[in-house]
């Protein structure tokens, strides 16, 4: 006869239940961490607020008008949709440099199609977007098939790319001609002085970070709640666990390489729509950086394995406002990269800690 036994209650320690093989923080600092690696997005948004705040008063107040905002938010959005397009490739372990010369080509060859043949604005930029969708299959296709490391076959496109749109008509900016309501849905600002906050004509003023918004929103659901996003996380946690599993890796990486390159070149007509012209140097390898450290700052780690789109929106912000907030207060220009660099570090040492911590406290 096998007597019934009564399952033992779990380990308590006070009124806490402690699982098993889950290490409890034990000083202040490690439960600091465990906080920041449930909310990531939080604590970044933490140090954002503090910076306006800052900078709202170092400006006697002008930092949060409307027409200094737009400005701001008009960077962040430019730097947003390439930090989240560069998020979703991190997080699979890989990086992509080559954006900022697809930043520059497609709408390059936007405006050529309209200026030449006389193709709408709206069929160029469709055409200037599957251009940077291409390019992201030739770095992907590369990278997966010939082993060739992300970095380096990024800097190869890079190169590639930013020689040919210089080649094309002798690197000379090219006016954009002006559709509407093209250029005022992608870019264009019609906001003035008279025009009321809540007007159509303000509204346009930060178009450019409305369309980021709306893209970050969308990857972040397809992080949190589709096979694709799983698998991209699952990807760069464990290649080869993914494998086993049947995840199909290699297309994984290229799918996210053409996410990259075709936002990448969203980014660049949206700025050409706000500028009206098509500069063959807007895309420096200097925007591809800033971007990376955006997603860095908003918790991105660049290891693989984890990342957050909302945060690298964050991120962005963050970049923006010291970028054009230190100018405001009478900063020279060059003191916000010295700043950027301290953001980047202090934000690796973070994530480093957070997943050692992480490591530690798994089964």
């Amino acid at each position: 006869m096998v007597l019934a036994t009564k399952p033992h209650p779990p380990a308590t320690i006070g009124a806490t239940t402690r699982r098993v093989g889950v290490k409890t923080p034990d000083s202040i600092y490690e439960k600091v961490l465990v906080i920041l690696s449930r909310y990531r997005e939080a604590s970044i948004a933490v140090v954002a607020i503090i910076l306006v705040i800052y900078f709202q008063f170092g400006s006697n107040g002008e930092f949060l008008t409307s027409q200094f905002l737009s400005v701001v938010l008009r960077d962040t959005g430019r730097l947003g949709l390439i930090a989240v397009a560069e998020v979703m490739l991190m997080i699979t372990g890989e990086i992509d440099l080559s954006v900022s010369s697809t930043f520059s080509l497609a709408p390059y060859i936007m405006v050529l199609l309209s200026i030449d043949l006389g193709v709408p604005l709206a069929i160029g930029a469709l055409i200037g977007v599957v251009l940077g969708v291409l390019v992201g299959v030739l770095n992907g296709i590369i990278t997966v098939r010939f082993r060739v490391p992300s970095l380096i076959t990024t800097v190869g496109t890079l190169f590639l790319l930013q020689g040919i749109v210089v080649w094309i008509d002798d690197s000379q900016p090219i006016v954009a001609p002006v559709e509407e309501p093209f250029n005022a849905i992608f870019g264009q600002s019609l906001y003035g002085p008279s025009d009321s906050l809540f007007s159509w004509h303000a509204i346009t003023a930060f178009t450019p970070f409305l369309w980021t918004v709306l893209a970050v929103a969308a990857l972040a659901l397809v992080l949190s709640r589709t096979t694709f996003g799983l698998h991209t996380i699952a990807t760069g946690s464990n290649i080869v666990g993914a494998r086993e599993i049947g995840v199909r890796t290699d297309r994984i990486k290229v799918y996210n390489f053409m996410i990259a390159g075709g936002f990448a070149a969203f980014a660049g007509i949206i700025n050409t729509a706000q500028f009206s012209s098509a500069d063959p140097q807007a895309g420096s390898p200097f925007l591809t950086l800033q971007a990376i450290a955006a997603a860095v700052i908003g918790g991105t780690s660049l290891l693989g394995g984890s990342g957050t789109a909302i945060g690298s929106l964050i991120g962005a912000f963050v970049v923006a406002t010291l970028n054009n907030g230190l100018v405001m207060v009478g900063a020279q220009a060059t003191v916000s990269d010295i700043y950027l660099g301290i953001a980047i570090l202090l934000a690796m040492i973070l994530n480093v800690q957070v997943n050692r911590l992480r490591a530690r406290r798994r089964i």
